[in-house]
């Protein structure tokens, strides 16, 4: 029985904390700051493949990364 409770303790905990980091980096990065957080609460640190996987895609739209897997920028005049 303790250790059922522990660990549900310990899920909250982990998931607290998950949600925090999440919040801290989508603010870094100017990402949506609610949609991590609560995919970090829920998820925990499952959605950080899908977080960097995010911030890549939106770097690589900000600055008009072109070509198929070289990655050559282009610079408008």
């Amino acid at each position: 029985m303790l250790s059922s409770m522990l660990l549900i303790v310990l899920f909250f905990l982990v998931s607290l904390a998950c949600g925090l980091f999440f919040y801290c980096q989508s603010l870094c990065s100017g990402l949506p700051r609610k949609r991590w957080t609560i995919a970090g609460l829920i998820l925990g640190p499952l959605v950080w493949p899908l977080f960097m996987m995010d911030k890549r895609m939106r770097i690589n739209k900000s600055y008009g990364v072109k070509g198929k897997g070289v990655g050559l920028v282009f610079f408008r005049a």
